[in-house]
């Protein structure tokens, strides 16, 4: 036993070291140091040592820090962005560096092994992330990296005013089994309805968004008596069994045979579907296909009970459907006898900047609304909103659904975040400004084929070159791999994987979206200039030389692969393990 605890006691101060008196010493940096040690020669680490000696931070970190790199003590606080991305001073909470230092015996076990296990995987050099402050993840050396993927953490990474509402009623968690519980006065529910429609009153909270979605398909049932469902192609719309079948993009990366009840609509992708943005019928076309898969359902004596989607389709890759689209098919939909189910777990509470909800952007009411752990800002809840007449069909059963009081203390302090900050204009303004630079690299780099999207959310198509449309996996992977290596983080989406995601928390600011456009496109650049030069080693033949087979015109005249090629021998080494851990750990997967 005592051996155990001598081992541990090791470990611990390996990680963190105290002074007699308790206080830390900072040997945590000088641990960090020596890991990196590793990766670099003797020299160049004698040159880091001197610069961390004198206070000075290394090279890469310098866009990340701001001015004030020291309290009023004169101690190193680790690095922050700007004054206004800081957390010190709102509703009180410490900053997180303050945690740190004030750790107790038994956290710095915690802390040690977080530091084993906690890793952000990437497909190689994955990075081990220990905590995490607004928009940034920080690894084992403190090292920032600008979050651009997170929709879940909406108003920021541990948000100290949402910190603060989960310990100060994490006290009252209880599972009151078999019994009417009273949480007291539970206002969410009344705050939460003054942002949506007058029909969507009743609210049934969960824990997460797939128990949602599973919820609101067994209420379309109960209420039509209907069985089958309408989703788009390659929607995601959970991780638990009972919904993978309504989770077409789930369903072809496991093999997973289709069931009869489950009826896959076309999605109406004007950049890369059967009907496309040149073609002045193409919407018409889309919903004729759907209004021909409804008239056939109903002829072969199925009753449909739904048609659950996203009003914006974010992850098959930002596809914004066009104008008038999801009018039309609702209004199907609702004729055949349905219901019809937003699912805004990834777009809801104000991420567009124009609306609060992306339906409203579309135009339309849905019957039952789906949000998931935005809401709770990464706390475990979620919550199904519909009518009374439809709620009331879960009998009894409806008491298992209601607000605890953690979760009223939780959402009523996101909302109140959302309102006192500013964040649904902050969106608006940040969304227009990479609009337009996002158009611009789109522009200025031939492997960026289309950008959409709104507010913070968008998506850009990684292409071999914008005249075939070709969908460049390798190139969409080679800079998710080369933006982390510069301190951000992207992920690669849609059924071919070749679509950059953007979605950060919401407190992204402008000076994050100036650095975000800068360093994509320096990679960009990068991907370009190293092709040509492969090329040229190549020798690969100008448009002027005869074409060969199988390959067409690209950018200046270089020819570009049109079946799938390796970009990259270190890409293709790593490509299998991708695929797999693609389909196992998915950014989205935390609904």
């Amino acid at each position: 036993m005592e051996e155990n605890r001598n081992r541990k006691r090791l470990k611990r101060n390996s990680i963190w070291h105290r002074d007699d008196a308790g206080s830390n010493t900072g040997t945590s940096q000088e641990w960090a140091r020596k890991k990196a040690r590793g990766r670099q020669n003797d020299a160049e680490q004698e040159k880091q040592d001197a610069q961390w000696h004198c206070g000075a931070a290394s090279e890469p970190l310098l866009p990340f820090l701001s001015d004030r790199r020291r309290d009023t003590a004169g101690k190193t606080l680790p690095p922050l962005l700007t004054e206004m991305d800081s957390w010190e001073g709102i509703a009180g909470g410490m900053p997180p560096w303050e945690d740190a230092l004030a750790l107790r015996d038994e956290e710095h076990e915690v802390m040690a092994s977080l530091f084993e296990s906690c890793q952000l995987q990437g497909d190689r050099n994955p990075l081990k992330i220990v905590r995490a402050s607004n928009q940034y993840l920080f690894d084992e050396t403190d090292t920032p990296y600008l979050d651009c993927v997170n929709s879940v953490a909406h108003v920021g990474h541990c948000h100290p005013a949402v910190v603060d509402a989960v310990a100060g009623t994490v006290g009252s968690l209880m599972n009151p089994c078999g019994w009417d519980f009273d949480y007291g006065d539970i206002k969410y529910p009344k705050d939460l309805q003054s942002y949506l429609p007058s029909n969507l009153n009743t609210f049934l909270f969960c824990n997460s968004g797939s128990e949602a979605v599973d919820l609101a398909v067994q209420l379309a049932r109960l209420y039509t008596r209907g069985n089958d469902v309408l989703v788009v192609d390659n929607a995601f719309h959970g991780s638990i069994d009972s919904v993978h079948h309504l989770s077409p993009k789930v369903s072809k990366a496991n093999n997973i045979s289709s069931v009869d009840w489950v009826h896959v609509v076309t999605m109406p992708d004007l950049y890369r579907g059967p009907y496309q943005a040149d073609d002045p019928l193409a919407v018409k076309k889309y919903v004729a296909d759907a209004r021909d898969m409804i008239d056939r359902i109903r002829l072969n004596g199925r009753k449909i009970s739904c048609f659950i989607a996203e009003p914006m389709l974010t992850i098959p890759g930002c596809i914004i459907p066009p104008d008038v689209w999801l009018q039309d098919m609702y209004k199907m939909v609702r004729d055949a006898g349905g219901l019809c189910i937003a699912d805004e777990v990834q777009t809801g509470l104000g991420r567009l900047g124009s609306h609060l909800w992306s339906f409203e952007a579309q135009g339309v009411t849905p019957d039952i609304l789906i949000i998931g752990k935005a809401i709770g800002n990464g706390y475990p809840m979620a919550c199904v909103v519909t009518s009374p007449d439809i709620a009331a069909l879960l009998g009894s059963r409806i008491k298992e659904y209601k607000c605890t009081a953690v979760m009223n203390a939780v959402g009523c302090t996101v909302l109140d975040v959302l309102q006192r900050d500013q964040l649904m204009a902050s969106a608006t303004t940040v969304g227009s400004f990479l609009q337009s630079e996002l158009s611009k690299l789109r522009r200025k780099h031939e492997y960026i084929g289309d950008v959409r999207g709104s507010g913070l959310l968008f998506g850009l198509e990684v292409v071999w070159n914008k005249q075939s449309k070709k969908p460049a996996k390798e190139i969409a992977e080679q800079i998710v791999n080369r933006m982390k290596q510069e301190n951000i983080i992207l992920a690669n989406e849609g059924d071919n994987r070749n679509i950059l995601m953007i979605m950060p928390p919401m407190c992204f600011t402008q000076e994050n979206a100036v650095l975000l456009i800068e360093k994509l496109d320096k990679v960009l650049t990068e991907s370009h200039n190293q092709r040509l030069a492969r090329d040229r080693v190549t020798n690969v033949p100008t448009t002027s030389q005869q074409a060969i087979p199988g390959t067409s015109d690209g950018r200046l005249g270089i020819i570009q692969p049109q079946e799938e090629e390796e970009d990259d021998d270190l890409i293709a080494a790593s490509r299998e393990a991708m695929d797999l851990e693609y389909a196992q750990h998915c950014y989205h997967d935390l609904d």
